[in-house]
């Protein structure tokens, strides 16, 4: 459940009218029937006025767990792996106070809506995602077939293009700003593009920054 539906969750239980809820936070109604309307959140600057309005913690509206036991029991629960990306990333959320997992929420939900249709229209399906780094994707070709390159493809702009394996020319309509990433990012990663190809063997390259 996310923090939209969990406060329009409590709206129903409460009763309360969204005109009146937003009387007491002093969010426009039209903001309010946007989070159900687009499956949004409310922004962290905020937070505080809905916990005052819907009388609950930040903790509880944020992820839905309480020292209250009656509400505990309408939590649905799973069970993550020790030592596995997923369990760190909610141990790191379950030490953040309530204004940093607000801004953790928010970020994921625009990472969320960021959509690459790259696969559903590349010209070959064998295309595999190899790196992704500041909204760029990068693909190969798992069967190794035509020349040495991969594939670029800058999500926010929809542009895509090219690079060299071994010479590191860069083909595509790239921006004077995003070029520079990406070749910052291959003079990087080089040897492990030149690994891949020549050993025709696929592995992710690590996160880079």
């Amino acid at each position: 459940m996310t923090i939209g539906q969990r406060i329009f969750h409590l709206l129903d239980e409460k009763k309360m009218t969204q005109k009146e809820f937003s009387d007491r936070t002093g969010i426009a109604t039209t903001t309010i029937s946007d989070w159900r309307k687009k499956n949004t959140n409310p922004g962290s600057e905020k937070i505080m006025a809905i916990c005052a309005a819907l009388e609950v913690t930040p903790e509880f509206l944020l992820s839905g767990v309480t020292e209250d036991s009656a509400r505990g029991n309408d939590v649905d629960y799973m069970v993550i792996p020790k030592g596995t990306e997923e369990r760190a990333l909610l141990e790191m959320f379950n030490g953040m106070d309530f204004v940093e997992r607000a801004h953790m929420m928010e970020y994921a939900q625009k990472i969320s809506e960021k959509k690459s249709n790259y696969l559903e229209t590349a010209h070959k399906k064998s295309m595999v995602k190899i790196a992704e780094f500041c909204d760029v994707e990068v693909f190969i070709d798992s069967e190794f077939e035509g020349e040495p390159a991969v594939d670029i493809n800058y999500i926010d702009d929809d542009v895509r293009g090219s690079i060299g394996i071994f010479d590191g020319i860069i083909q595509g309509d790239f921006s004077k700003y995003v070029r520079p990433v990406i070749d910052a990012w291959y003079k990087d990663n080089k040897e492990a593009l030149l690994s891949i190809w020549n050993n025709r063997k696929i592995k992710a390259i690590p996160a880079w920054e």
